[in-house]
């Protein structure tokens, strides 16, 4: 198996404003990042048959990337260890001092101590929907992703947060050599006031934020955080470009939990009423589980 991402990581420093986070710039080998970055799948490789929209975010999950022997065993590989539990110790050990600062109870959450959590690759959504309590604590995934060429200047997304039974994400840039579109940066965000209203895709307006930091979108910079009701980002606009934004996605995510996950988010009456509806699955999901948290549809 190739070289964990987190390799190295006495030298890497957690900064905690806005959140906490992690920027690694020449974050894998130069020579093993080289080799990756040859044989990184083609965009029609990631999209499948999805239909084609400018910028538009386009994933490939790992389970759709361990078994498929068209993907170089490289790549199958860095997935491989990137879900592993080897590599959930590994960030658990990072992350802790982070993880104890922001959820002091986490482990009464959990029901169990941190370095016994179970963990497995996330399934796909009929094997998620289908998940009993024998279910892994922590669920991992490592997906190529892609945000389609641009036809009008815009933003794949703007400041949102990521689902709050997600404990930490993480983003490693592939860009394109030849890819010179202005934007496709990251930028972090905090809260200009009281007002923290999001939509039911967990999205909150530019008005609510106000960039705090923008890491730029490189070859080969690592960015991570640890999710928490204070960790909001977003992507800047990009011009018109034929270039795919490349990059690879790193998740764990936790649906065994009690009530709305990690932290609560507060939603536009709207919002509450479209959600009640998709929660209707979400409320079935739990009833199989024993009434534990489901993932949101």
């Amino acid at each position: 198996m190739g070289a964990s991402i987190l390799s190295g990581r006495s030298g890497f420093e957690i900064l905690y404003d806005p959140f906490p986070h992690l920027i690694v710039t020449d974050a894998l080998e130069p020579g093993y990042y080289a080799e990756l970055a040859a044989c990184y799948p083609d965009f029609d490789t990631v999209r499948k048959e999805r239909a084609l929209e400018s910028n538009k975010a386009y994933l490939l999950n790992a389970v759709e990337v361990l078994e498929n022997p068209e993907i170089p065993s490289i790549w199958r590989d860095f997935f491989a260890y990137h879900t592993s539990e080897t590599f959930f110790q590994e960030c658990l050990a990072f992350w802790q001092p982070a993880i104890r600062r922001v959820y002091p109870d986490i482990e009464r959450t959990l029901g169990k101590p941190l370095d016994a959590l179970t963990t497995a690759v996330r399934p796909d959504k009929a094997g998620l929907a289908g998940a009993g309590e024998g279910a892994a604590d922590a669920l991992l995934d490592v997906q190529f992703g892609v945000n389609s060429p641009v036809t009008a200047q815009s933003s794949v997304r703007g400041p949102h947060l990521d689902k709050p039974y997600k404990l930490f994400a993480g983003l490693l840039y592939f860009r394109h050599p030849q890819d010179v579109a202005p934007g496709g940066d990251l930028g972090f965000y905090r809260y200009r006031g009281r007002r923290r209203v999001f939509d039911r895709h967990y999205n909150i307006q530019d008005s609510s934020v106000e960039r705090v930091t923008e890491i730029p979108y490189r070859p080969n910079t690592f960015v991570m955080w640890l999710n928490t009701p204070d960790s909001l980002h977003g992507v800047s606009p990009r011009s018109g470009t034929s270039f795919p934004r490349r990059y690879v996605n790193f998740l764990a995510e936790c649906y065994q939990l009690n009530g709305e996950g990690f932290f609560p988010v507060e939603r536009s009456l709207k919002d509450r009423i479209t959600g009640a509806f998709s929660g209707k699955l979400v409320r079935r999901l739990g009833a199989k589980r024993g009434g534990r948290h489901s993932p949101a549809a």
